[in-house]
């Protein structure tokens, strides 16, 4: 079952959604075209009109020629937009442009087309059909029509906007949003706080890394249901987003029955302990395999990746090949709006969603709140301390997230970037008017 549910969270990722979706599209393109001849086969000739052979095969002909071209140059077209998101914002943002709803939609039609014409001409071809399955198959064929003129206008939608820095921001911002709003509902994944026990004094079993690898996903609902048919309490010490080396401690975990009672009907010739932890030995690999891995983060269980993206782009645009401050400050504004609404959302209220707790015998370490301020702001202090605009901006945002913030964290972290990003600013700034400018708008702000 663990390897179905795994399977299923590598399917739904986004780099895997590109191909996915065409793989099941062009699988129905091929159930279509063959269950023209099904129909027939339960309708008796002459119940339907005739269509000639040559109409349908110089319709398929059409659709199989054409879409070999619109898939192949939609192809092109969308490295070409992979290439341009990864050098104009930052190669993370490439998995969210692979996983764009109208790209994947587009590729997924024009080649479940194609694979349905191809399958249509050489089952025509062999006299697969009778007359009635002639005419199912054309009107399967006008249906594909109709659905090939909607995709390609959504399509040339698509392509005005696909690559573009704006709708690569886009993506950023609706990716981070969609992990914040699901952790102020959620800040510790369904799960209790971790119990403030000393190193010496824990009693239990640790669960460590295996790999130097990050932590993209934790599967929850596997840890309760592993503590629930172990009488145990699973005390999680990573959050996705971790980077993890072997040996480093991902759980531990406390039983409710004595390690000579886990262990059950383990051989009784063997030595009671060497059996207590061969039994526990076995049961723990469960928990490790609640943890997913990777060589890169993922956005979707990890709130601070999403704003550490968007500040990378910021950082591109004030590098001194580009200098273009005005993304920077685009890219700020996102941040704070990112930081200020995903708390205000529907049922993510940071102090109602402490107490919800759906994992009873789990409990999970807290994630660094302030790391959403300073992972996003402190790089594009660090580079843009020597732009006024971008200084004065960020005063001014910072102002905004410390004003409005409902977790006093993050308000504070707000008010502490806001003195770090005055500082650096005083560094950088060699006009004695700008510094004079960046005095008197950190006083009016923050004094």
């Amino acid at each position: 079952m663990r390897w179905i549910k795994r399977a299923w969270f590598w399917l739904r990722e986004r780099r895997n959604r590109l191909w996915v979706t065409p793989a099941v599209a062009s699988l129905g393109a091929v159930l279509l075209a063959l269950a023209a001849a099904w129909v027939s086969r339960a309708v008796p000739d002459g119940t339907f009109p005739n269509i000639e052979r040559d109409t349908l095969d110089n319709l398929l002909t059409v659709v199989s020629s054409s879409m070999l071209a619109v898939t192949t140059f939609s192809l092109s077209i969308m490295v070409s937009a992979f290439a341009s998101a990864a050098n104009s914002a930052t190669p993370r943002a490439t998995e969210l442009v692979m996983g764009d709803e109208g790209t994947r939609s587009a590729i997924a039609m024009f080649l479940s087309a194609f694979i349905y014409a191809v399958v249509a001409q050489v089952a025509l071809g062999m006299g697969y059909y009778g007359s009635g399955g002639r005419f199912v198959l054309f009107l399967g064929t006008v249906l594909v029509l109709v659905l090939l003129l909607v995709t390609l206008v959504q399509w040339v939608r698509t392509l005005s906007s696909l690559g573009r820095m704006s709708n690569t921001l886009e993506k950023i911002e609706g990716a981070a949003s969609e992990a914040l709003v699901s952790y102020w509902r959620s800040p510790l994944l369904g799960a209790g706080p971790a119990p403030a026990v000393a190193e010496g004094e824990r009693r239990g079993r640790p669960v460590y890394a295996r790999r130097v690898a990050y932590v993209r996903r934790i599967d929850m609902d596997a840890l309760q249901a592993y503590a629930d048919d172990n009488q145990a309490c699973v005390h999680v010490r990573v959050r996705p987003g971790a980077l993890v080396y072997p040996g480093a401690e991902l759980a531990w975990v406390e039983f409710d029955v004595s390690d000579e009672e886990l262990a059950g009907t383990a051989d009784e010739d063997a030595p009671q302990d060497d059996a207590a932890d061969d039994a526990i030995g076995e049961s723990l690999r469960h928990v490790l395999d609640a943890f997913y891995f990777g060589a890169e983060r993922s956005f979707d269980q990890d709130p601070r990746f999403g704003i550490i993206v968007l500040s990378e782009t910021a950082q591109r645009a004030l590098s001194p090949a580009v200098n273009d401050p005005g993304t920077a400050i685009d890219v700020m504004n996102r941040m704070t709006r990112l930081l200020i609404e995903s708390q205000q959302a529907k049922g993510a209220s940071p102090a109602a969603a402490s107490s919800a707790r759906e994992h009873d015998r789990l409990t999970v370490v807290p994630l660094d709140e302030p790391g959403l301020v300073f992972d996003g702001f402190a790089p594009i202090a660090r580079d843009g301390g020597g732009t006024l605009e971008v200084m004065l901006r960020m005063q001014r945002l910072l102002s905004m997230v410390a004003a409005s913030s409902r977790a006093g964290t993050v308000a504070r972290a707000a008010r502490d970037m806001a003195v770090r990003a005055h500082a650096v600013g005083r560094e950088h700034l060699a006009v004695q008017a700008d510094l004079d400018a960046l005095d008197a708008e950190h006083r009016r702000l923050f004094a």
